[in-house]
């Protein structure tokens, strides 16, 4: 039949609870466990703690609400999403040199 489309029913969340519990499961990884400790250690132990907060207050909690707002709106996953912005779409190779830009200042930073 011309004209008729499938709609998709998508799954929800049992409570809210389980939802901040799969939060915060994407949010912390092992290798963030693994790795904190070290970085408090090799960058002056306590006074480290002081701007990590800050920026995690500042900056990575407002942009992973913002991801999750975002990924709810659009009820896409994480590889769906990319069609929201035309300039990714179907350019594997602005998403490879956006990754090997972030990952090269990311590693000058961590090594300076």
């Amino acid at each position: 039949m011309v004209g008729t489309s499938k709609v998709e029913s998508r799954g929800s969340w049992g409570s809210q609870v389980d939802f901040l519990l799969a939060c915060i499961g994407y949010a912390v990884g092992l290798g963030n466990i693994w790795r904190f400790p070290y970085l408090c250690y090799r960058n002056g132990g306590g006074a480290f703690l002081i701007p990590y907060f800050l920026m995690m207050v500042i900056v990575g909690m407002p942009l992973f609400f913002m991801e999750l707002a975002f990924g709810q709106y659009a009820r896409e996953g994480p590889i769906t999403i990319w069609k929201a912005a035309p300039l990714f779409k179907g350019k594997p190779t602005v998403v490879g040199d956006c990754i090997f830009f972030f990952r090269s200042l990311l590693k000058m930073i961590l090594e300076s």
